[in-house]
């Protein structure tokens, strides 16, 4: 996944705001990196635009090599649902499924309903130390286990990039910690790359790589600490 020379302008008239200045970045197999920045910074829209829901005002975005530009939305959706697994601050599961039928969900729009569907959610949510719950529903589980769920439904469909935009936000630092130790695993695999949104510096020593972003410009980049495990 990569943007080149990516700008975004948000807004029209007095409103108008350039989320996106000439933003690079790319994001490899086997790494987790995080992109940081203060509110405001152009983190979320960088993230939409990498996960081809946003499109760039100019600029190339690539996923797998294919670059978006002149795609039909329709191909386009295609794309991202086959390569992109998103993860949100909010969880954003179906309070009436259980566990695995919220995580199956997202092999259901790709045309995946047979009982295979089933057996790849329940493995996604073994994946993710969930093995006990999937008939669970999300009003019973923690904080911290309903991102677990949404964790497992962004890689039930073995995305190349999963995008995560501020997932341990709303938890405390233990759950938040067992998270990013779930997302560095998730990293290993070597066809697989995360980015994580965030603005919490406890979570940095996961991270691969760390990229800094303010005002709509990428501003510095670094290696992260070592990959806790």
């Amino acid at each position: 996944m990569q943007a080149i020379d990516v700008a975004k302008t948000l807004g029209r008239g007095a409103g108008r705001v350039q989320a996106l200045k000439g933003v690079s970045l790319s994001l490899a197999g086997g790494e987790l990196a995080m992109l940081m920045g203060p509110s405001g910074s152009g983190k979320t829209t960088l993230l939409s635009i990498l996960g081809c829901i946003l499109s760039p005002t100019s600029g190339t975005v690539r996923v797998c090599g294919q670059p978006t530009a002149g795609m039909k939305p329709e191909d386009i959706a295609k794309l991202r649902r086959e390569n992109v697994g998103f993860i949100f601050q909010s969880y954003h599961l179906f309070p009436t499924l259980n566990a695995v039928d919220n995580v199956r969900i997202a092999l259901d729009v790709r045309g995946e309903i047979s009982q295979t569907a089933v057996a790849k959610a329940k493995e996604a949510l073994a994946t993710v130390g969930l093995s006990h719950k999937v008939k669970s529903f999300p009003l019973s589980l923690s904080g911290g286990e309903q991102q677990r769920v949404a964790i497992a439904r962004a890689i039930v469909g073995n995305p190349s990039a999963i995008l995560a935009d501020e997932p341990t936000s709303a938890l405390d630092s233990e759950n938040g910690q067992a998270i990013m130790k779930v997302l560095a695993q998730i990293a290993k695999q070597q066809a697989r790359g995360v980015l994580v949104v965030s603005h919490d510096p406890r979570i940095v020593p996961f991270a691969d790589r760390i990229i800094r972003i303010e005002d709509g410009r990428i501003v510095g980049e670094e290696t992260g600490g070592a990959r806790l495990n």
